[in-house]
């Protein structure tokens, strides 16, 4: 079992890390949304070929 104090050494060991998380963040979240919007167009470009033939 985990005590208190053990969690609360646990924490205060990654709490200087916790700000490279952000830029994890920062990082991932606009390629993301620029991987959905290319997947997007491309998936609409397709689909308007093959409908209008």
């Amino acid at each position: 079992m985990v005590s208190s104090w053990d969690m609360a050494c646990a924490v205060t060991k990654a709490m200087p890390f916790l700000s490279f998380f952000t830029l994890v963040t920062v990082a991932v979240v606009p390629l993301a949304a620029a991987l959905y919007v290319v997947t997007s167009t491309t998936w609409s470009a397709v689909e308007r070929v093959v409908l209008y033939r």
